[in-house]
């Protein structure tokens, strides 16, 4: 379990593994995944729209959404791009394990997150507002 209550409601787009998702919920956190609205094979920006609409923050390992800094994340409650170097779930539910503990809503807000093992990077309206090394 978190350990405390993750404020973070997700929406996992079809990149993201099913496996790590079922990682995720036996911690406790609230999370869906595309193929839960059978939203598969759609573009970037749709998974974007419907994260938007669910009100969840959108989880992927796509790393096209990185060319997406410019794109307004106004009113939205943000997007994390996961990038572990490998994309066993394993490696997966290691990194998600040790950032989404320090990461809320408030935290999310309109920003684009980028996660790696070692490192977090807040990104608003194009610009890096946090950055962090995680031990």
């Amino acid at each position: 379990m978190p350990s405390k209550k993750s404020d973070l409601k997700l929406y996992a787009d079809e990149c993201f593994p099913v496996p790590s998702v079922t990682y995720l919920r036996s911690l406790g956190y609230s999370i869906t995944h595309a193929f839960d609205y059978n939203f598969v094979q759609k573009n970037d920006l749709l998974h974007l729209k419907k994260s938007k609409q669910l009100k969840r923050t959108l989880i992927t390992l796509d790393r096209d959404f990185i060319f997406y800094e410019q794109v307004s994340l106004q009113n939205h409650a943000g997007v994390i791009i996961i990038s572990t170097g490998s994309a066993t779930s394993q490696h997966i539910n290691a990194v998600c394990k040790k950032v989404l503990n320090n990461i809320g809503n408030d935290f999310m807000k309109d920003a684009l997150i980028k996660v790696t093992i070692d490192k977090i990077i807040k990104i608003k309206d194009g610009q890096i507002v946090y950055e962090k090394r995680l031990s």
